[in-house]
């Protein structure tokens, strides 16, 4: 079981200059290189309509920080494809991976904002879900074919490459019959360069919340991240998934390609950590609780009418901790992370403790206990 950090300043507030957000996601990086992480991860979000850090280009920050590190992996939870131009994109994430030596881990997500997309590429609106899927789905197809082949082409309903109708001019005099047609001269195949150093490609991940999404990512060969889901019911979806997986024709094992994402915050006392983190968690998580409570339910239980009304209003401290959240002592954590190995036996554990309003100094604080007290008495056994 890998551990990384979750990077999501779209999660925190905007207060002073960008630059200053910048350096903070800096010292976290290389801390979390230092004490021996596995990985770190960044999201992507647009527009500025909360007076939030958004990050809009995980890539660019993913050079910067592979830049300042030596063994960390750099992964993207995730890159709003539907959002990218698929070339474009399968060009930068390319290139990062071989700017980090090939540590890239590529996270990849449908988007779940309509501002976002009508702004980028309104064809791919979440909202508007299957048509949204079929360009999550192309986008990443031609991912895979620009990774994988020399020269490459792809004709779907939404992108066509190379381009119909293009002949090779005075620029391009090259008249090379592996990717020209020899009866009219039109191009026929691209090349992508450089094409990363991890093959076929980098790991490939998909941020998941549904049936739908858990059997997209085991057709399509991705590993899947989940959120918030305690753990009975996590065993349920990761179970789904390996199923399915099978069924498309991959061999995996137990745990193989599954990973979760949790919220968490070290202290020295359990009530020192819903001291100094609670609010600030919890904010976030009501922020978010448009999604409604339960996706924090245990496969067999059901809510009451008024209960799941009072939830939908704001979601308790006490009602959530036991189920998903990885605040409290060294102990705690370390105990919470060993069942998370035990019972599902996952291939990655990503953590955070980027929420709203939270302070950088407490966030560093939690995470050098982490270091200091959590990751050496965690067990090294591979999953």
């Amino acid at each position: 079981m890998k551990i990384g950090y979750s990077c999501n300043p779209g999660s925190t507030d905007l207060e002073g200059p960008y630059a200053s957000i910048i350096e903070q996601i800096r010292e976290v990086a290389t801390f979390c290189d230092e004490a021996g992480l596995d990985s770190i991860w960044f999201t992507e979000h647009h527009f500025n309509y909360f007076k939030r850090a958004n990050l809009p280009n995980p890539l660019m920050m993913g050079a910067d920080i592979a830049a300042r590190t030596s063994n960390i992996r750099i992964g993207l939870a995730s890159a709003t494809i539907p959002l990218w131009h698929p070339i474009r994109l399968a060009e930068d994430a390319a290139m990062l991976d071989q700017l980090s030596g090939g540590r890239l881990e590529l996270g990849i997500g449908r988007g779940n904002h309509g501002v976002e997309a009508l702004n980028l590429n309104p064809t791919a609106d979440p909202r508007v879900v299957d048509r949204n899927y079929e360009v999550f789905a192309e986008t990443l197809e031609i991912l895979k074919r620009a990774f994988t082949n020399n020269m490459f082409s792809f004709k779907g309903e939404h992108y066509q490459f190379p381009a119909p109708g293009f002949k090779w001019d005075r620029a391009h005099t090259v008249k090379d019959p592996e990717y020209i047609d020899k009866a009219t001269g039109e191009v026929t195949k691209l090349s992508l360069m450089p094409r990363p150093i991890q093959t076929p490609y980098p790991p490939l991940w998909q941020m998941v919340d549904s049936n739908r999404s858990v059997e997209f990512g085991a057709q399509n060969d991705l590993g899947i991240i989940m959120w918030r889901p305690p753990v009975a019911k996590l065993k349920e979806h990761f179970l789904h998934y390996e199923k399915m997986a099978i069924a498309a024709g991959r061999e995996v094992s137990r745990g193989q390609g599954v990973g979760i994402m949790r919220d968490f915050f070290v202290a020295e006392s359990m009530a020192e950590a819903k001291r100094l983190a609670g609010e600030y968690v919890m904010k976030s998580l009501n922020w978010s609780n448009w999604r409604g409570p339960s996706i924090y339910l245990g496969p067999d239980e059901t809510l009451a009418e008024d209960e799941e009304a009072a939830l939908r209003k704001e979601l308790p401290y006490d009602w959530v901790h036991p189920r998903c959240l990885l605040l409290g002592t060294p102990d705690y954590v370390v105990d919470k992370l060993e069942e998370l190995r035990e019972e599902l036996d996952l291939e990655l554990v990503l953590i955070t403790s980027d929420w709203r309003g939270m302070p950088h100094d407490l966030r560093m604080k939690s995470l050098r206990l982490f270091g200091e007290k959590v990751l050496p008495n965690l067990k090294t056994a591979p999953s």
